[in-house]
């Protein structure tokens, strides 16, 4: 007989769904398991009163339709926390980020979807985010228009993705995210005897999971895990569309691992820096992510230091204090179809061959949107396309801030790195960023740039701060630069004027190539 471990009585999965537009030329329509509604292509997780105290949005309500049919989606609410010295090991460092952001939430909701769906939202506070004429959805390249009728505003979504509804110029900062998946192809069912079922799961129970089992299967609902160390039997770890799993994954040693689902992961009752959300050591190599949400990180969020792993559809939000950094994965990976919200480095490319496309990017105060390089990094044959910047909030030009960063090793002396032979191509800021290029190492944590190719650049710059290109020394020169299409509030830089709109400081460098 299968075993079904659980706590409390499960809760009821209601389906719905909707989506924004793809850019990956690789996208195909999945097919799907008929919805019990045959009319309706799309799957909404959950309902509000099976959360608990998972913190819900009371900004915004979001309803999805497909052919007469409608539902609404469960909103979630991340508000920056307050500071207290000590609570849950929060530094005297935290204060400032905390203090900068006090106030602010990000609310967020997510439904997988096929075909063509309506979304409409309704704005419940407009003490925060005051209703307007100016709403936008972001990013520009998906081309939606809403439509804006009172405290209401509905659009129309063909393709999944990840969009930012902003309204006026301030709404951002209690904004909302609408996290717009494929449907699944491929769960597995809760009959699967190679699968033990998990309903309110503890942390206790993982750690007891019966070795005959290789995979792990989170019913809809509220689950406390802890730091969960994946066993050498555990394959595959199934979080369903309603399970709201507080926790770590950590794969030490562990290769060929698969998280994936429609569920969500969240750091919100872990201590400040006690564990990365997902993290790959030790050969832990072909690690697979998919389609889940990483909530509330108080440190890095997805960590993947193997080889040959592939990252997709997910998205990481709620990240207010410092050293929540992005995503990193390490030789031979891919990362497509992500958001990303960080407070320190976004995305990080540190080896060989690894590729970043069609990436959603929210950028706090700290860290670099792009960083090339620090503690010795090394990396040939990057690849890095389709990035689209919501906002970038950085309040200073420190070396690990800006678009494109490589600091080297602040903190180490002596480490040699290097990055050759990247190109980044389609570029866009959809709001105006005080720093693009802080491409200056160390000079005492030698990095060498050779061969920087930056194609299709689309970036509004309000030239608060100065752009840095300076090379280490005469014979460290930074090489091989192109600038390929790279325009600055419309204008196409060129060897006439790149230093004069971009506001470039320089130093060793060779002179770029400008196309």
């Amino acid at each position: 007989m299968k075993r079904i471990l659980t706590t409390l009585v499960g809760l009821p999965l209601l389906f719905a769904g909707w989506g924004c537009t793809d850019f990956n030329d690789d996208y195909e329509p999945l097919d799907n398991p008929v919805a019990p509604d045959a009319e309706v292509t799309f799957d909404v997780y959950g309902t509000s009163d099976g959360y608990g105290d998972v913190p819900l949005s009371s900004i915004y309500k979001v309803k999805v339709s497909q052919n007469g049919i409608s539902r609404e989606t469960v909103v979630f609410q991340s508000t920056c926390p307050q500071w207290q010295l000590g609570y849950m090991d929060m530094t005297e460092t935290d204060k400032y980020p905390l203090g900068i952001f006090e106030g602010r939430s990000i609310s967020w909701t997510n439904f997988s979807f096929s075909g063509e769906v309506e979304v409409e939202v309704e704005v419940l506070d407009q003490n925060k985010v005051p209703v307007g004429s100016d709403v936008r959805i972001l990013p520009r390249r998906y081309g939606i228009e809403p439509v804006v009728e009172g405290n209401k505003i509905s659009f129309t979504l063909s393709s999944p993705g990840q969009c930012s509804v902003e309204i006026g110029s301030e709404g951002y900062k209690n904004g909302l995210m609408i996290f717009a998946d494929p449907r699944e192809s491929d769960a597995p069912s809760a009959e699967d005897p190679s699968y033990l079922v998990l309903d309110k799961a503890s942390a206790q129970d993982v750690a007891a999971v019966s070795s005959e089992y290789s995979g792990l299967y989170f019913k809809p609902g509220v689950h406390d895990i802890g730091v969960y160390k994946v066993p050498a039997n555990v394959k595959n770890i199934y979080m369903e569309g309603g399970a709201w799993v507080y926790g770590s994954l950590i794969m030490d040693g562990r290769s060929d691992v698969r998280i994936f689902g429609r569920g969500v992961l969240s750091s919100g009752r872990m201590k400040y820096r006690e564990t990365h959300c997902i993290e790959a050591v030790n050969n832990s190599n072909r690690i697979t992510l998919e389609g889940i949400v990483v909530a509330d990180p108080k440190y890095f969020s997805v960590r993947l230091i193997g080889v040959d792993n592939k990252v997709s559809w997910i998205k990481v939000i709620g990240s207010w204090t410092y050293n929540c950094d992005g995503i990193s994965a390490f030789h031979n990976s891919v990362v497509s179809n992500c958001f990303i919200w960080a407070n320190d480095d976004n995305i990080k490319t540190y080896r060989d061959n690894v590729k970043f496309h069609d990436i959603v990017c929210w950028q706090l105060n700290n860290g670099g949107l792009i960083q090339m390089n620090w503690g010795g990094a090394q990396a040939t044959g990057v690849e890095i396309r389709r990035v689209d910047l919501l906002h970038a909030e950085w309040n200073n030009s420190e070396r690990n801030r800006g678009i494109l960063s490589c600091v080297g090793d602040k903190y180490q002396a002596g480490t040699n790195g290097w990055s050759k032979n990247w190109i980044i191509e389609d570029l866009v800021t959809e709001t105006p960023v005080s720093l693009v290029f802080r491409v200056s190492p160390y000079d005492y944590s030698p990095c060498v740039v050779d061969g920087l190719h930056l194609k299709d650049w689309d970036i509004l710059y309000d030239g608060t701060f100065k752009n840095y290109m300076v090379g280490m020394s005469t014979e460290k020169k930074i090489k091989g630069v192109v600038f390929d299409n790279v325009k600055f509030n419309g204008t196409s830089l060129t060897s006439a004027n790149w230093r004069t709109v971009g506001k470039f400081e320089t130093d060793n460098i060779e002179e770029p190539t400008f196309k």
